[in-house]
Parts: structure tokens; C-alpha cells; sequence
């Protein structure tokens, strides 16, 4: 019956195959009778220490890492160390840290081992990354890391009891990285977030590392390709970044080509990158092993030719992007017809803060969502990681405008502290001594300030009268504005008039100056008799003395601009106290 047997209590579908359970018989009586002689050996190292040291050796069994169960193991494995990293405490009941190691055995299987550091220092054993070892008497529990090294769900736990030997052996495999396709993961194809990768491939163009406030370190990004000529994007936190960017900057006529080990995958504005995680990641340029010359054969001479001009461009400089006239410049009035996703920059003044009462709140350090208000809870409601330090952060909206209308932009704490000067830590300490919503130093840095913003489109779905889009980045350099207004004259692509400096401040002054007026005739109405007829406005007077208003006293006819024109907009009303006073001058009119 095609070489099994059915059961008779079984349907006649299913079928028993008699030599996987006889290979689990197998198996099983192997692990006992390694135990049983284990069992003899320390019952004769009571009478016969000498033999049964020899003996110990003798019988010793070294297994394959997939035979490992979890529990206490008192045999052996044969393995190559791929990484050997020093992980600092993170505790103080911990004081010397851990010692991590990624191993691999004969037939490349991966596993992590973990020992703490103060017991690695007593062995006095040297362990070099792609040396061979023996490593005996250990325990294999369960991998509980969110970031894993390898896809084997154990792990070893290395304790005072085990031996660590080296050894030598040319027939053993070495297998010291796994490389990822580029293309496969900027396309998000099998593409796990929690197990960290290797990439290889040389570098485009990188930028000027930049400061980030809501994590207090610095950030640089950067372009790889493989032989293909696939892009990845890259990027390096904190310690990373000097040694990288001073090989950057040198003049060189050979490429740099670029190894990521142990990479960890992040998602940001829709876009895949590879960035350094904690100790493990190790970065290698330009390399010396095979690694490194299988991917320079792979190259054409015409890449090998053009490295050194592609790699001293900082692409996405502020200063070089409108010098190179690379900068996509727009207005208020033409972000509603821009494709999504553009980046396009305007040139407007802030006029209004719209922001609210929790503008200012502690975020999760995984997924930056908003913590709960009550700071003994350390737990995160969305992704429920415990944040034991605490990490701040805030959000301003603002009303801005230009020479064709009004918006309102969403900025977080990374954009403001160009602005602003100030971090998140230390607005929390200017919050707590506030005596208002929004403290007096954040409307004196933004009230009536003229900026470039870079804006996302499409606009946020938010419940404003105004269309609402989030800063990319902001510039408030004097000599970018110098480059900005000679660089940029108005045109069909850019309809900004860069050498008007005002810039939307006499439609904003005449906007304030139309409140100012409606306020004091709505006070008169509401304070004179009925019977008086001076104080009744009729609808064609309210209409012709709000038009007055908003022009200029001595201006030309094509600059004014008209309430039916600022409504068409859609003009800001924040105002709750103007929109009910207009209310009443329109009940009065048809009155």
C-alpha cells in the first residue's frame, strides 16, 4: 500500500509512515544511553578520578545545533563565531554586561549564545570573530529578543561550568555572512522587521549627518547599489557616523564598497532603509576577503570610473539643493494640484498657532505613540513595550500664508528645534513653568516669522477649514533666502514672487485689519438702541466696508485683495468671537 499501512481505526485517507517514528525511536535511545554513560562516568569519578577523565573525553558526543533540545545540555557543539560583541548594562544589578556571540556549525546552521561578562573575563579565553571553538556544558532556552540574529528560535546561555576550547579543522565550512538581495528589500519581498540582515554594496551618494532631537544623537543617510545598479537606502545612528563619513570625505579614486552586517530593517515615510541596531551591527568598508573582491569583479569599468565624482555630492543639502536649482519651489495656491507624495517648498510667514492642549506628551521609544499621561505606567498601550527612560515629545500647528492664500502645517519637535532652539527635554521644563497652553518663548520664535517650509502632498485629513500639510524639513538661513530669491523668479513651475520679501504679510495684515474693523462695528451694534437707525448696516453697505477694509490705502487694483477672495481660500476664522459677531451683523442686515 505504497509503503505504509493503514489503521484500522483510522479512514482509509490517512496514512502512517513506519520510518519517521522509527527514527524518533532512534534518536531517543541515542539520548539515552549518552545520559546513562554520563551517569557512569561521575559514579567512577568518585573511585577513579584519572580514568574517568580520560574517559569523559573519550565519549563525549558533539552535537549538530538543530539536535539541541531546550534544558540543560551537558554534550558539546563545534562551532565557528561570526560575531563576538560586547552588550552594555542595562541594568544596575548587571554592572559588567553581557558578552553576545553568533555561532554556526558544520552544515551552517546559526544559533546565539549569550555569557555574562564578568565570567568570560575568569576563563581567560580569547574569542576572535571566524575562529573555531568547542563549547561544552551549556543551557539552550528560548530566544525571547526582539531583534533576532539568527532565524533559529533557541539560543545558549553560557554559565561558570562551561569549557570554551579552540580548535582547528581546514574542512570546516565558513559561512560568515547572508546576504540579502537590495531590490527584494526596497520592495518589501519577504521581508521579516524583526530578524536582522546583511547587505552589501557600494556607495551613491550619502548625506550631511543631521541631528536628531526626539532621540538626542545623529543621523546620516546614504545610497548603496549592487552590481545591478538596485538602490538602497542606508543609515547610520550615533557612534556609526564618524568612522564612515571620514572614509566619505576622502578623495579616492577606487569605489567604496560597503558591508552592513547584522542590519536591522526600519520603515519610514513609506520607505524601506537599513540601519544600525545597538552593538551587534559591524560595518566594513572596503573589505579585504572574498566578500569584498567577488563584488569588484561584478562591477562594470565604467562604475569603477565614476565613484569618486557621485560620492562627493551631498544630494540633499539644503544650501546645494536651491543653489543646483534642484529644489521644487510652489505655492499655497498650487499644492491642491500636485501629484501625492511630491515634495515641493514654499515660501510664506506664520501668522497663527493653532496648537492644542496635548501638543506636548511622553512617546513610546518603539513605535513614538503617545504614552499614557500617568508616568508610573511605563507600558505602551499600541506596541506594549516597557519604556524605562522617558521620551518627550511635541507637535505645532500653525497657520501660515503666502502672496496666493492660506494653509496650515503640521511640524513635530525635529522641524521646530531649527525654529524654535529648543529640544524636546527642555520644553518639557518650559512647559511645566508656563502658565498658558503654549508658552509666551514659542509664539515670540514663530509669531510673524518668515520660512521655507518643505511640504508632503497631499494634504492631512484633519478637521480644519484650512488644508493641512506635514514639514518635511524647514530653512530660516538668510543666505538660503538670498539664494532662494536670485535663483528663483516667478514662472510658470515656480508662481512664488521670490523678490517680494513681504511674502503674504499685507494679505495677512489686511486680514487682521478686516477682523479689527468687523469687531468694532458688531460692538457698536450690540451697544446701541433699536430704535436708532445709524448703527443698522444694510447688505450692500457691510459688503462694500469689508472690501474698503482689505485694500490698501494707496495700493494698485491688481494686488488688493478682497474678502470674497480670502473666503474662496478658505481664510482661517479661529476667531470664535469674530464668526458669532459676523452672525449677528448678518441678522441685523435682513433686519
Amino acid at each position: 500500500m505504497g509503503g505504509g499501512y493503514h489503521h484500522k481505526n483510522r479512514s482509509s485517507t490517512s496514512t502512517i509512515n513506519p520510518c519517521r517514528h522509527l527514527h524518533i525511536i532512534t534518536f531517543t535511545l541515542h539520548r539515552a544511553f549518552i545520559q546513562y554513560q554520563q551517569t557512569q562516568t561521575k559514579n567512577r569519578a568518585f573511585y577513579y578520578p584519572k580514568m574517568a577523565a580520560s574517559y569523559s573525553m573519550s565519549s563525549l558526543v558533539y552535537f549538530n545545533i538543530s539536535e539541541l533540545l531546550p534544558g540543560r545540555n551537558n554534550d558539546g557543539v563545534k562551532v565557528r563565531v561570526i560575531r563576538c560583541y560586547r552588550q552594555p548594562p542595562t541594568q544596575k544589578s548587571d554592572p559588567d554586561g553581557t558578552l553576545e556571540l553568533v555561532l554556526h556549525d558544520e552544515i551552517e546552521d546559526r544559533i546565539h549564545a549569550t555569557m555574562d561578562y564578568g565570567l568570560f573575563k575568569q576563563k581567560k579565553v580569547d574569542i576572535v570573530e571566524g575562529n573555531l571553538y568547542k563549547i561544552r556544558n551549556f543551557m539552550v532556552a528560548h530566544d525571547m529578543s526582539s531583534c533576532r540574529s539568527t532565524t533559529n528560535p533557541l539560543k545558549l546561555r553560557l554559565y561558570k561550568c562551561t569549557t570554551i576550547t579552540p580548535f582547528k579543522d581546514s574542512d570546516f565550512p565558513t559561512s560568515m555572512y547572508r546576504f540579502r538581495d537590495l531590490w527584494e528589500i526596497a520592495n518589501d519581498i519577504n521581508v521579516d522587521n524583526f530578524l536582522l540582515l546583511d547587505v552589501i554594496g557600494r556607495v551613491v551618494s550619502y548625506q550631511t549627518p543631521t541631528f536628531v532631537a526626539k532621540c538626542s544623537t545623529r543621523r546620516m543617510d546614504f545610497t548603496i547599489a549592487n552590481t545591478q545598479n538596485r538602490k538602497l537606502g542606508c543609515s547610520l545612528w550615533g557612534d556609526y557616523i564618524d568612522p564612515v563619513l571620514s572614509i566619505f570625505q576622502k578623495q579616492d579614486s577606487k569605489p567604496l564598497i560597503i558591508c552592513i552586517q547584522f542590519g536591522k530593517i526600519t520603515r519610514y515615510r513609506d520607505e524601506i532603509k537599513v540601519a544600525n541596531t545597538f552593538h551587534i551591527t559591524k560595518v566594513t568598508i572596503n573589505g579585504h576577503g572574498d566578500v569584498f573582491k567577488s563584488f569588484l569583479d561584478g562591477m562594470d569599468e565604467q562604475e569603477l570610473g565614476n565613484q569618486t565624482n557621485v560620492i562627493a555630492q551631498e544630494i540633499d543639502d539644503i544650501h546645494a539643493l536651491f543653489k543646483n536649482n534642484h529644489a521644487n519651489v510652489s505655492t499655497i495656491a498650487k499644492l491642491a494640484g500636485l501629484k501625492d507624495g511630491t515634495l515641493c517648498w514654499i515660501d510664506c510667514t506664520i501668522f497663527e498657532i493653532q496648537t492644542k492642549a496635548d501638543w506636548f506628551y511622553r512617546s513610546c521609544k518603539r513605535c513614538f505613540k503617545k504614552m499614557p499621561r500617568d508616568e508610573k505606567n511605563r507600558k505602551c498601550f499600541i506596541c506594549g513595550e516597557i519604556n524605562f527612560t522617558d521620551i518627550y515629545r511635541y507637535k505645532i500647528i500653525v497657520s501660515v500664508a503666502d502672496s496666493s492664500g492660506c494653509a496650515s502645517l503640521l511640524m513635530w519637535d525635529s522641524q521646530c528645534t531649527t525654529l524654535i532652539g529648543k529640544p524636546a527635554r527642555e520644553m518639557k521644563q518650559l512647559k511645566e513653568n508656563a502658565s498658558r497652553t503654549i508658552p509666551f518663548e514659542i509664539e515670540d520664535s514663530l509669531m510673524d516669522k518668515r520660512v521655507l517650509f518643505e511640504i508632503k502632498c497631499p494634504a492631512i485629513k484633519c478637521n480644519s477649514d484650512l488644508p493641512q500639510y506635514k514639514v518635511e524639513r524647514v530653512a530660516v538661513d538668510q543666505e538660503i533666502f538670498d539664494i532662494y530669491a536670485a535663483k528663483y523668479t516667478p514662472t510658470e513651475g515656480s508662481t512664488t514672487k521670490c523678490q517680494n520679501k513681504d511674502t503674504g504679510n499685507e494679505a495677512i495684515s489686511r486680514l487682521r485689519k478686516g477682523k479689527q474693523k468687523v469687531d468694532c462695528d458688531d460692538d457698536t451694534l450690540d451697544n446701541a438702541s433699536d430704535g436708532e437707525e445709524e448703527t443698522n448696516l444694510t447688505e450692500g453697505e457691510d459688503e462694500l466696508e469689508s472690501e474698503e477694509i482689505l485694500k490698501d490705502d494707496e495700493g494698485e487694483a491688481g494686488d488688493d485683495v478682497t474678502l470674497k477672495d480670502l473666503q474662496e481660500n478658505k481664510t482661517p476664522k479661529t476667531d470664535a468671537k469674530y464668526s458669532s459677531r459676523k452672525k449677528r451683523v448678518k441678522i441685523n442686515n435682513e433686519n
